[in-house]
């Protein structure tokens, strides 16, 4: 089949998913730009509402049962080449806020918040595990008593290439988290993490450095 006719096929099945029942694409306000590619989103829910806002979806990429929600202006969210997500709830809200998730991630039914104009950047190849919780604000307002001062202002997370974020963690406001890096299952991310370490707890605490991971099912060790 030539590739000039395989891309359109593609794209005619990633406009019929998006229109077959099951799947519903809602857009109000003005100035909006959506990019689909050649993505497949299957039974997926997106809402745009607000003023100039920005959503691309990689080529290659496949959704499956996820919400995605831009409400506000000037936010901008995008979903990289390659990438598998099922389930989960993509929120962006205020002004300017920004989610970038990059080329070949995987994802299963994470909540991802990006708030407050501050970003949510995840690299290539991670891999962000059932039930996670990332987000770069706490969602509500801790003020000053006396001087009305926003004490807790929102912050970016940024994650690098290849980490693993594991079950039901959460990565909070402000942290970084470099390549390779492992969050264990059920930890709560409170600080910067190093690249090629694992961190686990609540609060999360390194637990070990000079490592990376890999995709493949661990085998069970052979005796000698």
């Amino acid at each position: 089949m030539p590739r000039s006719l395989k891309k359109t096929l593609q794209r005619f099945h990633g406009w019929w998913l998006r229109h077959a029942p099951g799947s519903d694409v809602s857009v109000s306000g003005e100035n909006h730009r959506i990019v689909w590619n050649d993505s497949r989103l299957n039974h997926c829910r997106v809402e745009i509402s607000g003023e100039n806002n920005r959503l691309e979806i990689g080529e290659g990429a496949i959704l499956w049962n996820a919400k995605i929600q831009l409400t506000g202006s000037n936010l901008f969210c995008r979903i990289g080449d390659r990438t598998r997500v099922r389930g989960g709830t993509f929120v962006l809200t205020d002004n300017k806020s920004r989610l970038e998730i990059g080329d070949a991630t995987t994802m299963t039914g994470p909540m991802i918040v990006a708030q407050g104009g501050a970003r949510v950047i995840l690299g290539r190849d991670c891999m962000v595990a059932y039930g996670s919780d990332i987000r770069c604000s706490d969602g509500h307002s801790v003020i000053d008593a006396v001087s009305g001062e926003t004490l807790n202002p929102a912050a970016d997370v940024v994650i690098g290439d290849h980490v693993w974020v594991g079950i039901h963690s959460q990565i909070l406001k402000g942290v970084s988290i470099a390549d390779h890096a492992i969050v264990a299952a059920r930890s709560v991310v409170t600080r910067s993490v190093t690249g090629g370490s694992v961190v686990g707890g609540n609060p999360a605490k390194p637990l070990r450095s000079g490592v990376t991971w890999d995709r493949r099912q661990p085998m069970k060790r052979q005796p000698l």
